[in-house]
């Protein structure tokens, strides 16, 4: 057997079957790589860098071993770029839809955020094309998928506080961070979907089909939390719109998904300078509607969904 790539020792260590404990996912929670590297910085803290740590706090050693042990936290490595998008590839060619779909819709009424998780960088996958690095303008950074050439002490801690406490990808949707959220799904037991589980799914669905043309995505939470049985902060409801959007689920006719149209997520279009929104749900308003193409494409297989 050939030996590990740093890719899949990082991805696929601190593999822990047991349940998850709560205690390890509010610490996971507040977990900052940022603090981390202020915290261990030799130079005297600036205001702004003493504001930070006041604000988010500081992961000891002990509750980072902790974390490591719940199988949550991960020791920094260096990764390069060409490696991971092998790694993208062969983790997605891993993946079967029908586990991404089952544990997307058994999320919502385990509160499993995790479970969600594995939809996004999948539904990226469909498009990313097989590239090595490809200098860009800005040299340290791929103009095909705006991933650095080099990624020095990657720190996956924050995209796993992403998965769990989030529900998907983060700010950064870039080859390193996609193929450590496939193979972190790999790892996920299937589970079948519950009743409540399709029930708040297409309760989500029926809103988002009759908001009014003119709401924004930021308007939508308000509708959404009026769901019964469906938990979601400001931030998670986002993120699971974020990640409909890359599913191609909600698009615009201009602005599509990655189902079937990839763009670098580094130079995607926003529809504002203020908006940090993920393409291509930055666009998207209650106009456009549910994508019934991309909906059935996802979800055809499951007759309790009303496509």
């Amino acid at each position: 057997m050939a030996p590990r790539t740093k890719i899949q020792k990082l991805c696929e260590g601190n593999r822990v079957k047991r349940p998850v404990e709560k205690k390890a996912l509010k610490l996971l929670s507040k977990y900052s790589s940022l603090s981390q590297a202020i915290a261990r910085s030799e130079h005297p803290l600036q205001p702004y860098e003493q504001r930070w740590i006041d604000a988010r706090g500081v992961t000891s050693d002990e509750q980072f071993a902790y974390l490591k042990q719940q199988g949550l936290a991960f020791d920094p490595v260096d990764l390069g770029h060409d490696d991971a998008v092998q790694g993208c590839a062969a983790y997605a060619k891993q993946c079967q839809k029908s586990h991404v779909t089952d544990l997307f819709l058994s999320s919502f009424a385990s509160g499993r955020l995790d479970y969600r998780s594995g939809l996004a960088p999948f539904a990226m996958m469909q498009t990313m094309p097989d590239h090595r690095f490809t200098q860009s303008s800005a040299p340290q950074f791929c103009a095909i998928c705006s991933g650095s050439d080099i990624c020095r002490g990657v720190d996956a801690t924050d995209w796993n506080a992403d998965r769990h406490c989030a529900g998907s990808l983060g700010l950064l949707k870039t080859p390193e961070v996609i193929q450590f959220y496939l193979a972190q799904h790999l790892q996920l037991a299937r589970q079948a979907p519950t009743a409540e589980d399709f029930r708040i799914f297409n309760a989500i669905l029926d809103t988002l089909r009759s908001l009014e043309a003119q709401t924004k995505p930021t308007q939508v939470h308000r509708s959404l939390k009026k769901i019964d049985g469906f938990k979601a902060t400001v931030h998670q409801c986002r993120v699971l719109l974020e990640a409909l959007g890359i599913a191609s689920i909600l698009q615009t006719e201009k602005h599509k998904g990655y189902l079937t149209h990839y763009t670098n997520p580094g130079l995607a279009p926003s529809k504002s300078h203020k908006s940090d929104w993920a393409y291509p749900v930055d666009f998207w308003t209650g106009a456009d509607g549910v994508n019934k193409e991309a909906l059935a494409f996802w979800f055809g297989a499951y007759p309790e969904i009303r496509l």
